[in-house]
């Protein structure tokens, strides 16, 4: 998998003058940063936490600094070598929470570690950094250096100076701590961090999650972001929770959309072959249209994939690339979210069980790059002709695509068709049917008035009703049966080619681009939709609710929305509930790969609006799968979308009213999710873990009942409680607003807490300090630096206020001024 920052860069570690940092992790080298952070097959060398004391008040604020530290590891190994300048260069391996209002900061609740991939001979750089009163940018106000083996071999605490240049800033206090030592300085606080080796799970287990996902998919999930935590259960004593936040980039963010576009390119050069056979029958100056629109289409599918391809270099998609149309095609900032919980034993400190909970964090599937001037495709489809014209379109390549695949069918069975009588009665019982619609018909018509008149004889003879043809030729009579129903697939894929081109030559230009809108904005709920399901065939492949939904051969996926329907953000809403109704021609099919090792996507096959994605999975996933699905059937996707704006857009949509556009598709939600359940759940109910108390059909009944809440205002439990009975039902699920930046991650921590509470007897006066861990030290913290290069959720204080209290961020990380991207 390709690295967003694949060129390695050289770092000078001390900062020699007092000023504002951008922040090292901008400038470490990710690949180097991933091998310290993530491999977990490597034996911990050290763990140590920190605390600060005397620092020196650079700001002479009367009420203290607000601090915190970062540690990074320089591996003399790498600095040796390739490095023209000889600096060392660095790798952030963590930072701390912020410290408000103190220069004798202590931070024990965040602890360190280092792995055996860093030598001895490496050194670890503290950096110690104060927020100015004023703006709140970080400013570095001390660092020190330690080499990794005088940590190894000193007592348990050391002193160190922190100093900037020549002069002494305050000093910096480490705690050592050993791989088998369960104590080191006493917390109160309800968080702590935990190491790896505590939350190892029992020798008991012979399935090896973490093997599992190293092994087969690290190809797809790649520069992993891992934060880990230690919470105590106050109803269970002897118990306590180890959880682990892992945050991963997806090479299907850049892989599917080229895979799309390249299927495209190659259905508009089929289309023009077709044409080109049919030259003889045209007028001169039909074909030459003809010819013309299909090689213009071919020749801008090309352009976007040499412009995609620019792209891909990098990893995701971040939020500030949305509105250009180079990339528009990829999802914005897609990332996978897994929460892993552990719940230990205090005594024995071994794992009593092992839990991981997938999410998909996307920004909004719409036409950034295309502005939303007029709205979005609801509008732009139901305001004129152009809506019947993209019906149209749809529904002939529908009819296009079961023709082709009767035309494969014959070049496969046409030898079988003299021994086999019903596999010749259900080819032509097939052929018959499409040659009764409406739309075959239509085609075939308008191809005849189009033709040279020496050649519409013998559509006229096709055009007469086939299942008379069919019957007066006997069974048996091999040739002339196959003859005649290859002939009619023959004329009907050209006339319905014919009759698409056609379409697009009425007001060209403009049709066209509100179809390659809709076929960007598809490729991104594409590249979704195919990376959530790969996401949890990696985390979940032992789940027996999903094991039954493969038997089923179909996936639910739950879409969150947070956008308002005030402004921009309601045509952004309008694209992605568009869209999301096509999912149900999105299908996955599963190919063993002979040589693959890993999980991969090889091809997409159909048309822009039916596709069929081929994933090649290695043996060793291969062999966990159920039967149902190793014979090439296809697995379909069931859709389940639900907005609720929480910004203060949504504020002012609710005071004038504007609110019709989210009820209509709650409303939606409301009926699919209860068909969903009726059709798929209830057959299967002793699969799923619900409890007496907090069954679903409850849940679904205070569902309904808050949702008339969100008719009057803003009602976060609506989002609660459709995100637990989307985790209940075993869905696919995925959070989103504008960028999947700020709002989403305000909602993937306060889910992160539900789930704690749910699900692990976590109780709920602690979630406001554990809520706060998640957002200031979290993944989701980082996020926001790896999208526009500052740790600052853009909410300002006006903003801040209008959302609802469960998702308002932590003082500190956010920005006066800043703008929701």
């Amino acid at each position: 998998m390709s690295s967003i920052s694949s060129n390695e860069i050289s770092l000078s570690p001390p900062i020699e003058k007092i000023g504002v940092l951008n922040s090292p992790i901008s400038r470490r080298p990710k690949s180097f940063y991933s091998q310290i952070s993530t491999n977990k097959s490597a034996g911990l060398k050290c763990q140590f936490c920190l605390e600060c004391f005397d620092l020196l008040d650079i700001f002479e604020h009367e009420k203290g600094l607000s601090t915190y530290v970062t540690v990074s590891v320089s591996n003399v190994a790498h600095s040796n070598h390739g490095n023209q300048y000889g600096r060392k260069r660095w790798a952030v391996i963590g930072r701390t929470y912020i410290v408000e209002n103190n220069c004798n900061p202590q931070y024990h609740d965040k602890e360190f570690e280092i792995n055996d991939v860093v030598e001895d001979a490496g050194v670890v750089l503290i950096q110690t950094y104060a927020l100015h009163p004023a703006n709140e940018m970080p400013v570095c106000i001390g660092t020190c250096q330690i080499a990794i083996k005088e940590m190894l071999h000193c007592d348990s605490i050391v002193t160190k100076e922190l100093r900037v240049g020549e002069w002494q800033k305050g000093n910096v206090v480490i705690y050592m701590r050993a791989k088998k030592e369960s104590k080191y300085p006493q917390i109160e606080d309800i968080v702590e961090y935990c190491t790896i080796a505590d939350v190892d799970e029992p020798a008991a287990m012979s399935f090896n999650e973490d093997d599992f996902k190293n092994t087969y998919f690290k190809d797809v999930l790649g520069n992993i972001d891992r934060q880990k935590y230690h919470f105590n259960l106050r109803q269970q004593l002897s118990r306590s929770l180890r959880v682990s936040e892992e945050m991963f980039e997806l090479a299907t963010s850049f892989n599917i959309p080229a895979l799309y576009i390249r299927l495209l390119c190659e259905r508009e050069h089929q289309n023009m072959v077709v044409l080109q056979s049919m030259v003889e029958g045209f007028s001169e100056e039909v074909s030459s249209i003809a010819a013309v629109s299909r090689a213009t289409k071919i020749s801008q599918y090309r352009d976007e994939l040499a412009q995609l391809g620019l792209c891909s270099k990098h990893s995701f998609k971040k939020s500030e690339w949305k509105g250009q149309s180079e990339c528009k095609w990829a999802p914005v900032n897609l990332h996978a979210q897994v929460l892993e919980v552990n719940t230990v034993d205090q005594k024995t400190n071994i794992s009593c069980s092992r839990d991981q909970y997938c999410l998909l964090a996307v920004g909004a599937m719409a036409g950034h790059w295309d502005k939303f001037k007029n709205g979005g495709l609801v509008s732009i489809l139901g305001k004129s002709k152009d809506g019947e014209k993209f019906a149209e379109r749809r529904e002939k390549y529908r009819v296009l695509r079961k023709i082709e695949e009767l035309l494969h069918t014959y070049s496969r069975t046409e030898n079988s068709l003299d021994s086999d009588k019903r596999l010749a009665k259900d080819i032509v019982s097939d052929l018959i049917t499409l040659s009764k619609e409406a739309v075959t018909r239509t085609a075939l018509e308008g191809l005849q008035k189009t033709l040279n008149p020496d050649k519409q004889l013998e559509i006229m003879t096709l055009s007469a009703d086939l299942e008379k043809i069919v019957k007066s030729i006997k069974v048996s009579s091999k040739e002339s049966l196959s003859e005649v129903c290859r002939n009619y697939c023959l004329h009907a894929q050209r006339a319905l080619i014919w009759s698409i081109t056609q379409l697009e030559l009425d007001n060209r230009e403009h049709f066209l681009n509100i179809l390659n809108r809709f076929e960007a904005c598809f490729s991104q709920l594409l590249s979704t939709v195919v990376s959530g399901f790969i996401v949890n065939l990696c985390f979940r492949s032992r789940d027996v609710v999903f094991e039954q939904q493969l038997r089923d051969k179909v996936i639910p996926v739950m879409f969150e929305s947070l956008l308002s329907t005030h402004g921009d953000e309601s045509g952004m809403l309008e694209d992605m509930q568009f869209v999301i109704r096509h999912i149900s021609n999105i299908r996955l099919q599963l190919a063993k790969g002979e040589d693959s090792e890993q999980v991969s996507v090889t091809k997409v096959t159909g048309t822009q609006f039916d596709v069929c994605v081929v994933i090649s999975v290695p043996e060793g996933v291969w062999d966990l799968l159920p039967e149902e699905v190793k014979n090439g059937e296809d697995i379909n996707f069931y859709g389940l979308f639900f907005s609720h704006g929480i910004n203060e857009q949504q504020t002012i949509a609710y005071k004038i009213s504007e609110t019709g556009q989210q009820d209509k598709i709650c409303e939606q939600f409301l009926e699919d999710l209860q068909s969903y359940i009726d059709t798929y759940v209830s057959p299967n109910l002793n699969l799923f873990d619900f409890k007496v108390d907090n069954s679903l059909s409850n849940n679904i009944e205070r569902l309904k009942y808050l949702y008339k809440a969100t008719k009057r205002g803003k009602c976060s439990d609506f989002i609660v409680l459709a995100e637990q009975i989307g985790r209940d039902i075993g869905c696919v699920r995925c959070t989103s607003c504008k960028s999947a930046k700020d709002r989403t991650s305000m909602s993937l921590t306060y889910e992160y807490c539900n789930i704690l509470c749910k699900q692990h007897d976590f109780h709920t006066d602690d979630i406001p300090p554990v809520l706060e861990q998640f957002r200031r030290d979290g993944t989701r913290y980082h996020n926001t630096f790896k999208n526009i290069g500052s740790y600052k959720y853009c909410f300002n204080k006006l903003q801040c206020k209008m959302l609802p209290p469960i998702y308002k961020p932590p003082p500190g990380t956010f920005g006066d001024g800043a703008q929701q991207t």
